[in-house]
């Protein structure tokens, strides 16, 4: 059949993939997240959802102006208060709302960069039925120093990974604009995920609960995700310390804890999922300075097939000399790796 761009397939139809876009004060990057929608090539119908969240800068006009210039195709929904503040997460907005069979996710900062993204992923979801959700590589931009690098990448071959593999991980398997997921998954999954004040982030809990059958992974990369953008998650973080940092530790593993019993989610794999859990907090501590909070983190840190880091964490929390040493290491790591 032929391909047609999401304006020319809808025509009234119910659709077959909801986007969602999550946007908040992302004037300069909105406009291209929305465009890489819409050059999408599809046999079936798309529509397109943004939740602004009462951006303060022109985010919101630039989402209403597209919703105009492309009417029918666009569906916003624009907050006068910022939800998020008031412990009210986009998706519980936004998910909803999907009527489509399959629900693709892409925040405002983020693009595709393949037109038959969609295709792709709903014709291989379509080859494996008992699966729930689909993911891709994708190309990683620093937009502090504008190099490009794919990631997320696990080889060249279409594959379900398992969920010990998924669960058990130091940071998530996918980025959020890789994500397909069947709708009536996602839209199942459990009241604490939209509503619960505090969860830090959505991505792990996807991939980890509609992932308990496996998540089918493709090799093509066709999604950009930016990092360094200013009030991102990443940022946000990494400005975080002392007793907020802390008690952002608690609400993250208080979440991820919610997980333990559900069918279909190992046990050890989630154990160890909380130890890098501590650990990435373990490492802002140490970052900022912070050696109590570091040695009161890092000490509950138990992974399997990692003596090394484990002897290194139990010489810094012996020794200030050794506390330094890492932290400037740690620092300078840091600096490299992005």
């Amino acid at each position: 059949m032929a391909k047609n761009t999401i304006g020319a397939a809808m025509k009234g139809r119910t659709p077959t993939v909801s986007i969602l876009c999550h946007t908040y004060n992302h004037e300069p990057f909105i406009g291209q997240a929305l465009e890489s929608m819409l050059i999408q090539k599809t046999d079936f119908p798309v529509e397109v959802i943004v939740h602004d969240d009462a951006s303060t800068d022109g985010t919101a006009a630039a989402v209403r102006d597209l919703a105009i210039k492309h009417s029918g195709q666009i569906h916003p929904i624009l907050q006068e208060t910022n939800q998020f503040k008031r412990d009210m997460r986009p998706s519980r907005f936004t998910f909803p709302h999907a009527n489509g069979e399959f629900i693709a996710l892409c925040e405002g900062d983020d693009y595709w960069c393949c037109p038959y993204k969609l295709q792709r992923q709903v014709d291989a979801l379509r080859r494996y039925p008992e699966v729930d959700l689909c993911v891709h590589s994708a190309l990683r931009l620093s937009v502090r120093s504008g190099k490009q690098k794919r990631h997320f990448y696990y080889g060249p071959k279409e594959r379900i990974v398992q969920p010990e593999t998924i669960i058990a991980r130091h940071n998530q398997f996918a980025p959020t604009a890789s994500m397909l997921m069947r709708a009536n998954a996602a839209q199942s999954l459990p009241d604490w995920f939209f509503n619960d004040p505090g969860l830090p982030v959505g991505d792990f809990f996807i991939e980890a609960i509609l992932g308990r059958k496996g998540v089918l992974y493709l090799p093509d990369a066709m999604s950009v995700y930016r990092r360094d953008v200013p009030g991102s998650y990443t940022n946000s973080f990494r400005n975080s310390r002392g007793e907020a940092l802390e008690e952002r530790l608690k609400r993250m593993l208080y979440f991820v804890e919610k997980l333990r019993g559900m069918k279909g989610i190992p046990e050890r794999a989630l154990d160890q999922r909380l130890s890098y859990v501590r650990l990435n907090y373990a490492l802002q501590f140490l970052s900022t300075g912070d050696r109590d909070r570091f040695i009161r983190t890092s000490r509950n840190v138990r992974l399997e097939g990692h003596s090394g880091l484990q002897a290194a964490l139990s010489a810094m929390r012996r020794s200030r000399m050794a506390f330094e040493v890492g932290r400037r290491t740690f620092q300078v790591h840091r600096y490299f790796k992005d």
